[in-house]
């Protein structure tokens, strides 16, 4: 798991929206969904139901999103600390 798979799964969660998502992260919608299903490979389960008019989150993906969000809030954060030193003193 990795932040940029991370990132991709909170964004499609917050739109539920693929081609949204892929705006915002200023990626390639199959990019988005090439993060989404390896995410999903490694953690061995669906975190969303997709059809051609819908996507939304299945409960597997609705009790990962909490995760996500304070994963890659901490990873933000990190490259803060080091990108602005004197904010963030060690």
């Amino acid at each position: 798991m990795n932040t940029i798979q991370l990132e991709c799964f909170v964004t499609v969660a917050e739109y539920l929206n693929f081609s949204k998502a892929s705006t915002v992260l200023k990626m390639s919608q199959p990019a988005v969904s090439h993060q989404i299903k390896t995410l999903e490979e490694e953690l061995n389960v669906k975190l969303f139901r997709r059809s051609t008019r819908m996507v939304e989150l299945t409960p597997e993906g609705l009790a990962f999103t909490e995760d996500a969000r304070n994963i890659v809030t901490i990873a933000d954060q990190a490259k803060l600390r080091f990108s602005h030193p004197d904010d963030y003193p060690i």
